[in-house]
């Protein structure tokens, strides 16, 4: 067998691991920086002298708001606690002693059955400071590096007091030709590296230096390529201008009053909670792109509209006002209508949205979202599926479902849902605007509107089974991927 030249690090790796099976990289201790060591590791599997595998291995760490948590008390056991000593409590006086924190303790504390009547909620008996205990215990156990179960670090990411620190791990075992290359070193003595010392001393006199071979294998390197989201972006943004649609574009950071109260979301709403939005604490004076939304917004919410009734209560131009990382870009279909009113309208865009989800095999905090909408005398429920089951099928998926759904903001409401892992899984809702939407923008005619995942779409596209492994810089993939059709 032709000789394989070796590294004194790689020689180092190689005797370390040659006795030992299924050997993580991060416990080969031979004195080396882990930098070093790493490089070591790649060349000998370049060289085909080990084989790796590679795990993945998952850390997790508390959020500055979990450690206040653990601190303080989660919010709704805060509120318990308050109920226990007041019996009762007006939202007000909740908003007072709890802050911030209020809606997060009101939302959480509703699951448990204690829910506001008519302003007010009342103290309920039950094991619920156990309950606490024994969240605050396993957020402890998650600060200290303990392992607790996945529903709970689920509950704990869902909630952001929790952040997941996803790592490769490489699992290394010695090949046949590694063992004859290392058979092959054992008895020598050589250098690699010259040093002054040596040189003074003479000892260079003595002993062999390693050689190097100047014919080596290079790897070959690959051109550039899009990236296969980037792909995919383009091909669905062909689509659209094939179907004789407009792209249009909006901004990361909205105001509510557009992105939620326009569309009818009323201030209260679950969706425009802490653990579900991204405020942003800012001095700074952002336009407010036409102001006179206000106006038409607080009417709508208070008493509705001609014989479309309101939600009913008193609305707020301070929540309005308050500035988020948009949650959908539903709001550059509503934005675009409101200065487009001519009739028809068939625009789309493909821009990132941002949500305070927990990350896991299907949800992202950043993520891009595919909207569209159609605004036209001509359409109804009947043309919005013809336009989601062709926008499909030119990708590809003959297969998808659509299932009646709610939103505030449309009605009748559809999701589009796939299986992905033997699970039913949403891409996204549609359905048409409600008229509190529409008509006191000046708008008369329907409006089809739809947002859909694009990852969950990549997912289907490529084949994958975690929506993670989108933005993972595996080079392999990267280099080879593949559409599936």
């Amino acid at each position: 067998m032709e000789k394989t030249e070796i590294s004194m690090n790689e020689y180092r790796v190689l005797s370390y691991i040659k006795d030992k099976k299924d050997v993580p990289e991060d416990s080969i201790d031979i004195g080396l920086d882990e930098r070093i060591r790493s490089s070591a590791i790649s060349y000998l599997e370049f060289k085909d002298l080990i084989s790796v595998k590679k795990e993945q291995c998952d850390k997790f760490t508390v959020t500055t708001e979990g450690k206040k948590y653990l601190e303080q008390g989660f919010p709704e056991e805060r509120l318990y606690r308050l109920l226990i000593q007041k019996k009762k409590c007006t939202i007000a006086e909740i908003k007072d002693i709890l802050g911030d924190d209020y809606r997060i303790g009101m939302a959480n504390i509703a699951k448990m059955g204690i829910k506001p009547v008519n302003g007010v909620i009342e103290f309920m008996d039950g094991n619920f400071l156990d309950v606490f205990k024994t969240m605050k215990q396993a957020l402890s156990a998650v600060e200290s590096g303990r392992k607790i179960s996945d529903e709970m670090i689920e509950v704990f990411m869902h909630r952001g007091l929790v952040n997941r620190h996803r790592n490769m791990k490489r699992i290394i075992n010695i090949s046949t030709k590694g063992i004859k290359s290392l058979e092959n070193y054992e008895n020598e003595d050589f250098l690699e590296l010259l040093t002054p010392e040596i040189i003074a001393s003479g000892e260079w006199k003595t002993h062999k230096f390693r050689p190097y071979d100047l014919n080596s294998r290079v790897e070959q390197v690959n051109g550039a390529g899009l990236h296969p989201l980037t792909y995919l972006i383009e091909n669905i943004r062909k689509i659209f201008l094939e179907m004789g649609f407009t792209e249009m574009h909006g901004h990361f950071i909205e105001y509510t009053g557009w992105n939620m109260d326009m569309l009818f979301i009323p201030q209260d709403h679950p969706a425009r909670d802490l653990q579900d939005t991204f405020y942003i604490n800012s001095e700074n004076n952002i336009k407010f792109e036409n102001p006179e939304i206000l106006d038409i917004v607080r009417k709508v919410h208070e008493t509705g509209y001609g014989k479309y009734s309101g939600w009913n209560y008193k609305w707020s131009e301070e929540e309005a006002r308050r500035l988020i990382l948009r949650t959908h870009t539903t709001v550059n279909t509503v934005r675009y209508l409101y200065n487009h009113r001519d009739t028809p309208q068939f625009i789309f865009s493909i821009e990132k949205v941002f949500r305070h989800e927990s990350v896991d095999w299907k949800h992202l905090s950043e993520l891009y979202q595919i909207e569209g909408a159609v605004c036209s005398p001509d359409v109804n429920l009947s043309t919005l599926k013809g336009l989601l089951r062709e926008f499909y099928s030119r990708l590809g998926f003959n297969n998808i479902r659509l299932i009646p759904s709610y939103y505030p903001y449309t009605e009748p409401s559809m999701d589009v849902a796939v299986d992905i892992n033997g699970k039913e899984v949403e891409l996204g809702g549609s359905g048409i605007f409600r008229p509190e939407v529409t008509k006191p923008m000046g708008i008369r005619s329907p409006v089809l509107a739809f947002g859909l995942g694009l990852e969950r779409l990549a997912m289907l596209y490529y084949n994958l089974n975690d929506i993670r492994e989108i933005y993972n810089s595996d080079l392999d993939w990267l280099k080879n991927y593949k559409i599936r059709f």
